[in-house]
Formats: C-alpha cells, structure tokens, sequence
C-alpha cells in the first residue's frame, strides 16, 4: 500500500518522496513506483521508497501506485492514490 504522501497536492516541480509498505510470507523482492503508469523507480530494501520530481504542470492530476513482487514472481498492486500539482 502506498504510506505517502500523506498530502494530495504538491508544488510544481517539488520533489516529493512516494513510501509503501510491503509484506509476504516468503519475502519482497522489489517495489516499482507507477506515476501516471509510467514506472518511475524502483526500491528492493524496506521501506521502500521513491523520489520522484512533480512535473511543471499545473492543476494536473498524477495516479500513484506502487507494485510488489515476492521471491516466488507473484505481483500485487496498491490501491491508487492521487495527487495534484499546484
């Protein structure tokens, strides 16, 4: 699940840092960051986070979600969070 930010709006060009948390029975392998579905970055040690630079654009809505793969290739998908840039 994405933990942050816990804001949904953000300044132009601000850099913010997205967090989630991720857990398994066996273990997490990686957590990709999704802004808009584009990747954006990737984190393979707990917590897992992502820096990520807000585009110039203003009033323009970004969908977050961030991907977590265990050790066996099974995927799971948070729930999107949006955020808006100022």
């Amino acid at each position: 699940s994405i933990t942050g930010p816990a804001v949904t709006t953000a300044a132009r060009r601000s850099t913010i840092t997205i967090t989630a948390a991720a857990t398994d029975n066996l273990a997490i392998a990686k957590v990709e960051f999704y802004v808009s579905n584009a990747l954006t970055c990737t984190d393979t040690t707990s917590p897992y986070s992502c820096v990520w630079k807000v585009p110039a654009a203003a009033k323009k809505t970004y969908t977050i979600t961030a991907k977590a793969y265990d050790s066996a290739g099974n995927v799971a998908t948070s729930a999107p969070v949006a955020l808006t840039s100022q």
